[in-house]
């Protein structure tokens, strides 16, 4: 009998999961590797935080899901992946064997390195650790600030401001706020950030962190009582050592059937693949949804050895929603952009309809 391992319960992965569901692969194990019993919804999570959402509306029991695909759940998490040898070891100790292995772990947070951030800061990454903000936050007064002006930055600022009514500071060291957004995106959560009394600081590089300071390299302090670190992406540490290729920003690398050039039984997708084709694949989770029912067929081949792999290839944009926590959101979609109650019921309805479809499947 071969062994797939699904290490990590990403998008895409869910995907994998739903297939094997509904057409079993004979002769298979599969096993889900995740960090802990359950997963959540990072697109609902801001959501709860404004009190959108109730905490089992944006969750649910990955023992459960792995049943209904035949599956068996290791929720201990991978620690170390021996690509030469085909092992996994997990956070228990254990050591797993597999034929094809497939990553959907997403990304971690860049800069926890810098002095203080680690005692000091709200770290978002692993999603578990999103739920002890909204408690700080909702006990503490005094200034909050937010590091990192990328879609989950705002979105975090813009839900903890209208849930706590704390004065709010949101910082990003480069100019674009949020990263990669549409001009007239950008220009719209300025006035919307402005409008609610969020005070945005662009160009503002983080130093270090002490006890309620934060210390920019400009030498300027800023004072808070609750942190919340939402920077960007960085590659996992899993693959540093692992013995697969990686791309030039330590990503497992990829080709466009998301398999690895270096070991063609890995497989990686969403956040944590780097593409080396050249095709350009932004870090988000839209993205992963797609590479699903590639992933999937790529799998079901490389286990059967029949048929050819097949190729995933990027849209050229996306809808991007952003939960403004006060029961409208902002949308961007080819340059375009917009502010609203019908855009919150927008978002709401894409988002309870993808977690219906999964935590169907999960009984």
């Amino acid at each position: 009998m071969k062994r797939l391992v699904l290490v990590g319960p990403g998008h895409a992965h869910l995907h994998v999961l739903e297939a094997l569901a509904r057409t079993p692969l004979p002769e298979v194990e599969t096993v889900l590797v995740s960090l802990g019993p359950r997963q959540l919804y990072s697109g609902m999570l801001p959501g709860w935080i404004a009190g959108d959402y109730a905490l089992e509306q944006l969750s649910f029991e990955l023992a459960r899901l792995a049943r209904a695909a035949k599956a068996r759940l290791e929720p201990s998490g991978a620690a170390a992946l021996r690509a030469d040898r085909r092992e996994l070891q997990l956070g228990d100790g254990q050591v797993l064997g597999y034929d094809v292995a497939s990553f959907d772990i997403g990304s971690l947070p860049a800069g926890p390195e810098l002095p203080g951030v680690t005692e000091h800061a709200r770290v978002l990454k692993p999603l578990d650790r999103a739920l002890t903000v909204l408690p700080e936050a909702t006990r503490q007064s005094g200034p909050l600030l937010v590091v990192g002006g990328g879609a989950a930055g705002v979105e975090l600022a813009l839900c903890l401001q209208a849930r706590t009514g704390r004065p709010t500071v949101l910082i990003e060291r480069g100019e674009e706020v949020p990263r990669g957004a549409p001009r007239s995106a950008q220009r719209l959560i300025r006035r919307l950030l402005a409008r609610r009394g969020i005070k945005l600081r662009t160009k503002a590089a983080l130093a270090s962190l002490s006890a309620g300071s934060a210390r920019l390299e400009s030498g300027e302090s800023l004072p808070f009582t609750t942190c919340v670190w939402a920077t960007g992406a960085r590659a996992p540490e899993l693959f540093a050592k692992s013995g697969a290729a990686v791309d030039a920003q330590g990503y497992l690398a990829v080709e466009d059937t998301l398999r690895s050039p270096s070991h063609p039984e890995l497989f990686a997708t969403g956040d944590c693949a780097g593409f080396i084709s050249g095709q350009r694949v932004p870090k988000a989770g839209v993205y992963a949804v797609r590479q699903g029912p590639v992933l999937s067929a790529n799998l079901r081949a490389a286990l059967t050895g029949g048929g050819s792999l097949r190729s995933y290839h990027a849209q050229s944009g996306f809808l991007s929603l952003m939960n403004a926590g006060d029961g409208t959101a902002v949308g961007a979609w080819k340059g375009l952009a917009f502010h609203g109650r019908a855009v919150w019921r927008l978002k709401d309805a894409i988002d309870r309809r993808f977690m219906a479809r999964f935590q169907r499947l999960a009984g």
